[in-house]
């Protein structure tokens, strides 16, 4: 299957905001609306959007229609997802993937919608791993436009620079990964990405050293460091073990390096995305080019066309 690049957008372009996984802080939201500054223009329903059941943004079907609604919506131009939390990978098996090849579009999120990422990903359709609604409201203007830019400009270039090198080497392949902990809860699934020369990046937050070696083990047993081509880690948030103030070995950092260090693909650290306070976007599907020694990744497509 070609890989689609679904079409660029413009400045007052239609965009669906979806309510995909946990409920929306209504305060956060609208920061987040506010400081979009009617770059696009947002179709949503207030209703779907704040409704709240448990841990929910609502029961799964409503959540579903909503999503597929604007899958097969032809007069929108990208979805982006109002926040992560938790919810998408219990309406993943009802996304309609064949009507996202249909009526192409860009899908934006993270954290939770790391699932969604995986789905348009073996869609062979180039989503973006990028801030969602409710964080606009405390983004820099370098993490905003680097939305943006890959929203509104078909042309490949730099993603990143200034990277750590952990092992040195040239990879490219197709750019896949998100929340280490959801992508490790979709291996074994029929939802599982395929990883083979894939450069993958990986992001965390909230969970404690061991249990990042455990997931990260969880993924050399599955053969994933085994079939990717490289690798890009971003911001691990939070998940440093911490007693009156105090880091306790291992930190992340620790964790990391051992883990990752010993890997005969390239391994570069330092990516600014995640739940941090850096929220690059990262055009998921298209082929890229990391350079671990030199400490760059560069898209070699477009995430639009």
């Amino acid at each position: 299957m070609k890989l689609i690049r679904p079409p660029r957008l413009y400045p007052g372009d239609p965009v669906a905001v979806v309510a995909a996984s946990g409920p929306v802080n209504q305060e956060k939201f609208s920061a987040g609306v506010e400081a979009l500054g009617g770059r696009y223009d947002l179709i949503y329903d207030e209703s779907s959007l704040f409704a709240k059941k448990g841990f929910l943004a609502g029961e799964d079907a409503h959540r579903l229609e909503v999503l597929n609604t604007a899958i097969r919506d032809p007069e929108c131009r990208a979805i982006i997802l109002a926040r992560g939390g938790y919810g998408l990978t219990r309406i993943l098996p009802g996304i309609d993937q064949a009507g996202l090849r249909v009526h192409p579009k860009v899908i934006v999120g993270y954290s939770d919608v790391t699932a969604l990422l995986s789905m348009c990903y073996d869609a062979r359709v180039a989503s973006i791993h990028g801030p969602m609604v409710s964080d606009f409201g405390g983004l820099s203007d370098g993490d905003r436009d680097s939305l943006f830019n890959l929203l509104e400009n078909s042309d490949p270039g730099e993603i990143f620079a200034g990277l750590e090198t952990l092992v040195e080497g040239r990879a490219r392949g197709r750019l896949v990964g998100g929340n280490l902990e959801v992508l490790s809860r979709l291996l074994g699934t029929p939802f599982q990405p395929n990883f083979e020369g894939a450069v993958l990046f990986l992001e965390e937050v909230g969970e404690f050293p061991y249990r990042v070696d455990r997931l990260l083990t969880h993924l050399e047993m599955a053969g994933v460091f085994e079939s990717v081509a490289g690798i890009l880690i971003g911001d691990f948030t939070d998940c440093d073990e911490l007693e009156e103030g105090v880091v306790q070995p291992p930190s992340i950092n620790d964790v990391l390096l051992e883990r990752l260090g010993r890997l005969e693909v390239p391994v570069a650290l330092g990516g600014a995305f995640g739940h941090g306070d850096r929220k690059r976007s990262l055009p998921v599907g298209v082929p890229v080019e990391l350079d671990a020694g030199r400490g760059v990744l560069t898209a070699i497509e477009g995430a639009v066309s």
